[in-house]
């Protein structure tokens, strides 16, 4: 990358340290006289300001690069009286994360460990899952379906699908299910399901009425439906290169240990989710050279930065 020299160094700015190329990419957060407080991301560090550095330009002739967008840089936490505002993680490098999950599967997304099959690994279980609602509601058939079976069938299907995995807790699946007794609520939500899978691009308004239709199914008496895990499976399963399964705690703490700005709500909101999408393909950009090809592995390396095995 062509880098330049610029007289004023600003907050916001990415810059390079001369004689640190370890360090990757910083960020500028804070500019005082002579002195600028730089996030380096790739330093190592057990919390994100370990990688803060306050450097004095008159010594350190801070390279300012032509390119200034980094999509992890670019998504920092807002950072506030001298640290970054997210919850207190142990902090993990892109580095150190694709290390961690190459000491569990040393071939990475090719390992036959990763891979798996019908009784072990990651993704084949994932992806079998896929397959079936590609099969049996792809290609909008859930439409199909509706106009002439009614919904009991689309119903029975989309459970045949989410059973394929364990990516809900027993009590998510029970509040799946039981959302989806009522018709009415029922066809709204697959209504709705519809839309989100047959638009091109994925955007707000959509969404947001998809998530008003998660929040619309009834609770059968035990967890309400209206959960990020419930509200992301189908979507998740049906098309994993473009949306994401959701997975709270997990999520949250990878995020944090990324020092990436998740803004995560318990609420289902589509400013979360388009949070949760932007994180999600800047991870599957990193991690293509390594073999991933879509969400289910993304999914993957997020289940293990963010201690899912730890818990």
């Amino acid at each position: 990358m062509t880098e330049s020299v610029l007289p004023k160094i600003n907050p916001g700015i990415l810059v390079r340290h001369p004689g640190k190329p370890e360090w990757g990419l910083g960020r500028v957060l804070d500019v005082q006289g002579t002195k600028v407080k730089v996030y380096f991301r790739d330093l190592p560090g057990d919390h994100p300001e370990a990688a803060v550095i306050i450097l004095d330009t008159r010594y350190v002739a801070l390279e300012v690069t032509v390119v200034q967008s980094d999509p992890f840089l670019d998504n920092l936490p807002p950072y506030r009286d001298g640290r970054f505002v997210q919850p207190p993680k142990t902090r993990v490098t892109l580095e150190q994360g694709i290390m961690k999950f190459h000491s569990l599967f040393p071939l990475l997304f090719k390992d036959r460990a990763y891979i798996g099959d019908a009784k072990s690994g990651e993704r084949w279980y994932k992806w079998a899952a896929h397959q079936l609602f590609e099969t049996t509601l792809g290609n909008d058939q859930i439409g199909a379906l509706l106009a002439s079976d009614g919904v009991d069938e689309v119903r029975h299907r989309a459970l045949a699908v989410e059973g394929r995995t364990n990516l809900l807790a027993v009590f998510e699946k029970a509040a799946l299910r039981d959302g989806l007794r009522d018709d009415a609520a029922a066809t709204k939500y697959f209504n709705s399901l519809r839309k989100v899978l047959n638009t091109p691009v994925i955007e707000p308004g959509s969404f947001s009425d998809y998530l008003a239709a998660v929040e619309d199914l009834p609770s059968g008496g035990g967890t309400s439906p209206a959960k990020w895990t419930v509200a992301t499976i189908l979507p998740y399963l049906a098309q994993p290169h473009r949306f994401m399964f959701l997975k709270p705690l997990v999520t949250q703490d990878c995020a944090a240990r990324l020092t990436f700005d998740l803004a995560y709500s318990t609420e289902l909101s589509w400013n979360t989710y388009s949070r949760l999408l932007e994180m999600s393909k800047c991870l599957l950009d990193f991690l293509q050279p390594y073999g991933a090809v879509d969400f289910i592995d993304v999914q993957s390396f997020i289940w293990v930065i963010g201690g899912g095995w730890e818990r």
